[in-house]
């Protein structure tokens, strides 16, 4: 068995890595979890959070890239793991007050609105990717 995967990220404009890796950890409906060569098959959502890999750089090492992902899903076999969301920033570019700025305004907004109307659904995504983008950006800095 390889040491080693195939990793595609893809969002709705355009397919943003495209790689081998030896890991990725991404943020699913359950939780926090993170495939290695060889894993079960299953596909599973993705949530707002922070989406980590290790690819090869320029000296041929293995480096880690962190970035922030929105909603999406992710098919996971023994050889590839094909990852789709809705955003992808990397997490050097977050930032972080901005981001809490963007989620005080999503609290505010869902405490305001009636929770069967259109803006409460709205602030509902706007606060989960503010979260993500909070939650990638302290993982950056660890």
């Amino acid at each position: 068995m390889s040491d080693r995967f195939q990793l595609n990220i893809l969002t709705p404009e355009k397919e943003v890595f495209s790689g081998s890796t030896s890991s990725v950890t991404v943020t699913g409906a359950m939780g926090e979890f993170g495939v290695l060569p060889g894993h079960y098959p299953y596909i599973t959502s993705v949530r707002p959070g922070a989406l980590s890999f290790a690819a090869k750089g320029p000296a041929g090492e293995d480096e880690g890239h962190i970035y922030a992902v929105g909603h999406g899903f992710a098919q996971v076999s023994a050889e590839k793991v094909s990852i789709v969301v809705s955003s992808f920033e990397n997490a050097e570019n977050v930032d972080i007050d901005e981001a809490r700025k963007l989620l005080e305004q999503a609290d505010k907004a869902m405490l305001e609105a009636d929770p069967s109307s259109s803006e409460y659904a709205d602030a509902q995504v706007a606060q989960a990717l503010a979260t993500g983008r909070i939650l990638a950006a302290e993982r950056r800095s660890e």
